[in-house]
């Protein structure tokens, strides 16, 4: 088999939804009312490396599958083969354009059976999703892994309430009401976090289960506060895993809000639109929040002296410009898929002091 023989099916190319046109600017993204944002699939291992056993040769086979899988995301794989996780022997991490971990690799193993697991942080799905839509793009990614006749072992499905009209009130009102309840017998329940206005979450279900519920304050995890805008973003999370008996359907990476309120019809209201697009922009917000407290705090003294000595503004930013700022970004920026597209929205001067 020659090095660049392809590995997998030409059926994978036959959706019409990866012949998509590239929506010129992110705000034009489809919407949805819920995104997969984790998922773990395991896959035969020939459909990903063939017959390859030699590490150089193993990385060219799993970078080939990763731009097939999720082909103008950006995605690369690291060229070091790492050790054991999940129960395989060995691992190629998954990186972001920005070198940031969102998934990985794994095979080898006495107990694995020749299988390979892949692993799609909420980074990693977020790439899957930055040259195409949303539909597009998760209908190749399930084209591509019904070929392969892969198996989903996990996936979180996301809903976003920006304006925390449902939150975990809600949530623990429907636990109480008995609306979880499945086979007579209620889940387990389990609420965390601190009073003090960093964020809480309620579990409903164990992770050892079939699927847990997870609804938590996002806006206080983002770092936002009270009267800050998004501050009470709520977020609603269905994390489905695969049991003895029990399989996830392919059809989930193509319906996910479908899928989550069919296992939890408590959540019929979901249906509020929301995007990856607004996320980027709340999460742009969040840091710059962040990093402009913390910029006031160390360096607040000598901005403040700056300003008095400059003749003007504009004197003032040549001077910021020329004497305190590198030619890069921030890191928490580049590494959102969408991160510089929106930066215009989160413009600074519209965040509290």
């Amino acid at each position: 088999m020659t090095r660049d023989a392809g590995l997998i099916p030409s059926a994978n190319r036959g959706s019409k939804s990866l012949n998509a046109r590239k929506p010129r600017h992110p705000t034009k993204r489809a919407l949805c009312s819920a995104n997969i944002d984790f998922l773990r699939v395991t896959v035969p291992g020939t459909p990903v490396f063939g017959d390859a056993f030699e590490p150089e040769e193993m990385h060219h086979r799993a970078v080939q599958f990763a731009h097939t899988l999720a082909p103008g995301s950006g995605i690369a794989v690291e060229q070091d083969m790492k050790g054991g996780r999940r129960g395989y022997a060995h691992h190629f991490q998954l990186i972001t354009p920005d070198g940031a971990a969102c998934g990985d690799i794994c095979w080898g193993g006495e107990n694995q059976r020749g299988t390979v697991s892949i692993e799609l942080t909420g980074a990693g799905c977020a790439r899957v999703e930055a040259n195409f839509d949303h539909d597009a793009a998760w209908s190749n990614v399930r084209l591509l892994l019904e070929t392969v006749e892969a198996k989903i072992t996990r996936v979180d499905i996301a809903h976003d309430d920006y304006k925390g009209e449902r939150g975990l009130a809600l949530a623990r009102e429907l636990y109480d009401a008995g609306e979880f309840v499945t086979q007579g017998r209620p889940p387990a329940a389990n609420e965390q976090g601190w009073n003090d206005g960093s964020g809480r979450t309620l579990y409903i279900g164990k992770p050892t289960g079939r699927s847990q519920l997870v609804v938590y304050e996002k806006g206080r995890e983002q770092g936002y506060r009270d009267g800050e805008e998004f501050a009470e973003w709520v977020r609603w999370e269905g994390r489905f895993y695969h049991r003895k008996g029990h399989t996830i359907p392919l059809d989930v990476l193509t319906s996910p809000a479908e899928y989550l309120v069919g296992k939890y019809p408590p959540l019929s209201w979901v249906s509020a639109v929301m995007s990856r697009i607004q996320t980027a922009v709340i999460r742009t917000k969040a840091n710059l929040v962040s990093a402009m407290r913390h910029c006031k705090r160390q360096y607040g003294g000598l901005l403040n002296f700056l300003t008095q000595i400059a003749d003007d503004a504009a004197d003032l930013g040549d001077l910021v410009a020329s004497q305190l700022t590198r030619p890069t970004v921030p890191a928490w920026l580049t590494d959102n898929p969408f991160g510089m597209a929106v930066a215009p929205d989160a413009h600074p001067l519209r965040i509290p002091a």
